[in-house]
């Protein structure tokens, strides 16, 4: 009889507004608010299954790939945070420091990539670096100077709106969460008054956009409320670097303009700044992708477009035992970047390969960071070489991710600090973590309730903050530029 009692109220309802039409419209009006807001809190992907034509499909790029790529790192930041957090047993080597409990499979070398989040900064870097120049070298090998000089206006003057608007909104949400009491206070305290915790996240977002001078300071404090947010000064100053060097490059000769930026690259990594080592070779790796792509007379958009059930033609040019030595060549550097993505947090002297390599790293570095840049350097090359690295990159799940990896990246940190604190008490009661199988299922515990959640709270960012932000900085920019005269 309960659970009759909804259906038998609705045709009451129903029955009343046959007699007050005036109710009819209002209760359809309410009825379709009320699903317009469930389906906008669905994830696109599943917006798109309900209503097939809402939304035009995704085509696929030149650097779609690069774009998966994005978004599974995206992904892995996300489970690196919510281990380290949560299991920090996780981040040690395996079979050492195990504290009562044997180690888990998951702290192998490679499969503790899943959830190694620090070495996917320098892949986002690297392929930010080879996105950003994409275009602009194209225009330069064509000798498009004109859109040239409006490409790279264009990109200087909506870069920083890009990368801080949504940056800004998610401080913002972040301290509301803290103050009324749904996030807890792990990266920022709360404060007494609602004013005085909005003048505290202002001055947080003042300081991130300060901090776009001081990227090389280490000194310099990581944003409060979201301390992932330290890459986007990074992101802001080093794009705007990698614009001047097009333009300064861009009427060179492609051999001389390679090796000019092949200079400025090894200069600045003896200077130390390994960033713009990062984003300068991701424009090199652009560079020499375009000209391979020239010389092979491949069209820079067939590589990346083609159906997953759509063979490749072969190139005959080359031999096969050449063509075979190549792609061991590169499959050798991927297995090479994604052993010293395996690097451990700490304890990395019980790591064989890996304690060699520390030991001898190149001045003026010190510790895992030039080394996660060289591990990016090879991941990324050999994806640009390596079709079956591109088709997994452009299946929908990487291409999904890589839609939405920048609300990802932000949304994430709010979403545990929101989560976590009501259940892990909850796994914790079922699962012991002084036990094996308990930090097992444990980990997997976490992740069937989270990642869900996650990844709906970063689509539902992507629709509402992201794309339009895209929008405004292009409709901005249109406000302000001087129209071209006829």
């Amino acid at each position: 009889m309960i659970k009759d009692q909804p259906r038998e109220i609705w045709d009451i309802i129903e029955a009343d507004t046959a007699h007050h039409p005036d109710y009819a419209v209002f209760l359809f009006s309410g009825k379709r608010l009320l699903q317009r807001m469930a389906f906008g809190l669905l994830p696109s992907f599943l917006q798109r299954r309900i209503r097939p034509g809402l939304t035009k499909p995704q085509r696929l790029h030149p650097t779609s790939y690069l774009d998966g790529l994005r978004g599974v790192s995206s992904f892995i930041v996300f489970l690196g945070h919510y281990t380290e957090e949560n299991l920090g047993w996780y981040t040690e080597p395996y079979g050492a420091f195990e504290d009562g409990a044997a180690s888990s499979p998951l702290q192998l070398p490679f499969v503790r990539v899943i959830f190694s989040a620090r070495p996917m900064v320098h892949i986002f870097l690297i392929i930010s670096g080879y996105v950003l120049s994409y275009k602009p070298l194209k225009q330069i090998h064509s000798q498009q100077y004109s859109a040239l000089a409006n490409t790279l206006s264009s990109s200087v003057f909506r870069r920083a709106l890009r990368l801080f608007l949504p940056s800004f909104v998610t401080l913002y949400i972040m301290a509301l969460a803290v103050f009324f009491g749904f996030s807890t206070d792990r990266y920022a305290e709360r404060q007494p008054q609602f004013t005085s915790q909005i003048h505290h996240v202002w001055d947080t977002c003042m300081r991130l956009l300060g901090a776009s001078w001081a990227v090389d300071d280490l000194a310099y404090p990581h944003p409060q409320y979201n301390p992932a947010l330290w890459t986007i000064p990074v992101e802001f100053s080093q794009s705007l670097l990698l614009f001047a060097a097009l333009l300064g490059l861009s009427r060179c000769r492609a051999n001389i303009r390679l090796f000019l930026l092949a200079g400025i690259i090894v200069f600045c990594f003896y200077s130390g700044q390994l960033y713009t080592v990062e984003f300068l070779g991701g424009t090199f790796i652009a560079e020499v992708t375009l000209l391979q792509d020239r010389s092979l007379g491949t069209p820079s958009s067939s590589p990346m477009l083609l159906s997953f059930d759509e063979k490749p033609q072969n190139v005959e040019c080359r031999s096969t035992a050449r063509q075979t030595l190549i792609q061991i060549f590169w499959l050798a550097n991927v297995l090479s970047g994604l052993f010293i993505a395996s690097w451990t947090n700490n304890h990395i002297e019980a790591v064989w390969g890996l304690r060699f390599l520390a030991a001898h790293t190149p001045a003026p570095y010190q510790g895992q960071q030039v080394w996660f840049c060289f591990g990016a350097f090879q991941i990324i090359a050999a994806c640009t070489q390596l079709r079956f690295m591109q088709r997994i990159f452009t299946t929908q799940i990487a291409q999904y991710l890589g839609t939405i990896s920048y609300a990802l990246y932000l949304m994430h940190n709010l979403c545990l600090t929101i989560l976590e604190p009501r259940f892990n008490p909850i796994f914790d009661s079922f699962f012991s973590k002084a036990t094996f199988w308990g930090r097992q299922l444990s980990w997997l515990a976490g992740l069937v309730v989270y990642v869900p959640i996650v990844i709906c709270v970063s689509d539902i960012f992507w629709r509402a903050v992201d794309t339009p932000t895209v929008r405004f900085a292009r409709w901005f920019e249109s406000k302000c530029v001087v129209e071209k005269k006829l």
